[in-house]
């Protein structure tokens, strides 16, 4: 078996993996709306959007939301979704390193480890994307694994079939790499993830034009050593 990480190793993920509880995507959105204290109208792109697992509460809750995905199944899925609830939404395929991303936005969200992916300088210009969509005073959330637990071979991520995959820190690269199993269709797929500390991402936040308002745990708790996630928030300036 190969340990290797694919090129565009995320393009051959298979997508039951992807899937996440839709309890804690709830419990996320409300966690998102309360702490922001968002108001109806808000507008609101998450990206990569999946089946809009966060936009989809926080459209029920009164977001004008937009997502953006390089898997049109999950973006065929997302756009059900809101048809089914008489909800407004607008949902894109695309490579959200090239496409035109929306402005106008009040909020961006990238959530559950989709941060990371390219090299530093891809990861840098993406982040100076988000930038670019936010209003003056909007806000980015970007939700990862805690770095400090990473690095210290304590992280773990838990898939759709409820598989406890060990994130593996390559100190060399700065990378965690995670082991998606081989199914009947294909071999194992090897992830391969950029960590970025807390103070690295503070820097590149400021790269970005960006503030830091914070870095919070799960539910934005104060964030620690212990916590099992990490979500950075920035807001562009007034």
């Amino acid at each position: 078996m190969t340990t290797a990480p694919l090129t565009e190793w995320f393009r051959h993920v298979p997508e039951d993996k992807w899937l996440r509880d839709p309890a804690a995507s709830r419990a996320d959105a409300q966690s998102i709306w309360e702490k922001l204290e968002l108001k109806p109208g808000v507008r609101v792109f998450e990206c990569p959007c999946g089946k809009a697992d966060i936009s989809f509460p926080l459209a029920r809750m009164g977001a004008q939301v937009e997502g953006m995905d390089f898997n049109s199944h999950f973006v065929a899925a997302a756009r059900n979704k809101f048809y089914r609830a008489g909800l407004q939404g607008s949902f894109r395929t695309e490579d959200m390193r090239k496409a035109q991303l929306p402005g106008g936005m009040d909020l961006v969200i990238n959530w559950s480890s989709s941060f990371g992916y390219f090299s530093d300088a891809g990861n840098a210009d993406l982040l100076g994307r988000f930038a670019a969509c936010l209003v003056p005073g909007g806000r980015l959330l970007i939700e990862v694994a805690n770095p400090d637990r990473v690095i210290a071979g304590e992280a773990t991520r838990i898939i759709a079939s409820g598989e406890m995959l060990a994130e593996n820190w390559d100190p060399e690269t700065h990378r965690a790499g995670v082991v998606f199993p081989a199914t009947d269709y294909r071999g194992p797929v090897v992830a391969s993830v950029r960590i970025y500390k807390t103070e690295e991402f503070e820097a590149m936040i400021k790269e970005a034009g960006l503030e830091l308002v914070g870095f919070f745990g799960p539910g934005f708790t104060p964030f620690t050593r212990q916590s099992q996630r990490l979500i950075v928030m920035a807001k562009k300036p007034a």
